[in-house]
């Protein structure tokens, strides 16, 4: 029953958080199908990182009776892994959208990707190593793929529209990947400082990404983007309202 409790609360986490991105985008909005595939990118990247991390690691090197040295490498490499596989299949697909094209755009597709990866991670995990191990997950990785991702994300569209060159994008990735590393180097070490950093960079995440998609929602704002203040586009149907009339010329509601 307490497994099934945590399966719950997995997925619940995750449609709340989806919920809370989706509905609280004031800009255009985002076309169904492809928040979907954003979320099923996140699961295929899972899959491949997966079958990466068992064709070319090896388990042990990540018990706590390892030296220290080989135990970061691995969790180093972990980072590196699953990074590249929620992130970059995405960005690919979706930077030249023309709907890829808001602030918010970068944490909320983004975060998708991380839930498609991190959701499916959580479950197999409590499943293999019982409830205690997913009450711990529950406490301290809820958002934790979908926050490190969307921060990667959010630079992306940032670069996009400032009207930058997309490869400046490898200094955040490659911040995620250490950050990610570190994580897992300190949960795998049994030593209570390294655990302490694992449980701040987790907390830290989370908190960014609320913090940071408050600030694109902002910026947005700034730009013209929102339905908010420049009111660019209608807040009910979403579609651009670039005369700002007070009701939309689409949907007729008040814009």
């Amino acid at each position: 029953m307490a497994l099934f409790i945590l399966l719950l609360l997995f997925v619940g986490i995750a449609v709340c958080l989806t919920w809370f991105l989706v509905a609280h985008d004031r800009g255009e909005k985002e076309p169904i199908g492809m928040l979907w595939i954003a979320a099923a990118l996140g699961l295929v990247g899972a899959i491949a990182a997966s079958f990466i991390e068992g064709s070319f690691l090896d388990a042990k090197d990540l018990q706590p009776l390892v030296g220290l040295p080989t135990l970061a490498g691995s969790a180093l490499a972990i980072g590196v892994i699953e990074e590249s596989c929620k992130f970059i299949p995405l960005a690919l697909l979706l930077y030249r959208k023309r709907y890829f094209n808001e602030h918010t755009d970068g944490v909320i597709y983004f975060a998708l990707a991380g839930l498609g990866f991190g959701v499916p991670e959580n479950i197999l995990y409590t499943l293999q190593f019982g409830a205690s191990a997913g009450i711990g997950r529950v406490i301290l990785t809820p958002f934790f793929h979908a926050a490190i991702t969307a921060i990667v994300g959010y630079f992306l569209v940032k670069r996009k529209l400032a009207g930058l060159t997309p490869w400046g994008i490898i200094v955040p990735l490659g911040v995620a990947m250490i950050l990610h590393g570190l994580y897992d180097f300190g949960l795998s070490s049994g030593r209570a400082p390294f655990a302490i950093l694992s449980v701040a960079i987790a907390m830290g995440l989370s908190t960014a990404l609320f913090v940071l998609y408050v600030r694109a929602s902002d910026m947005d704002q700034d730009r013209g983007l929102s339905a908010v203040g420049h009111n660019s586009f209608c807040r009910s149907c979403g579609f651009p309202n670039p005369k700002h009339h007070l009701y939309c010329i689409h949907c007729g509601k008040h814009a």
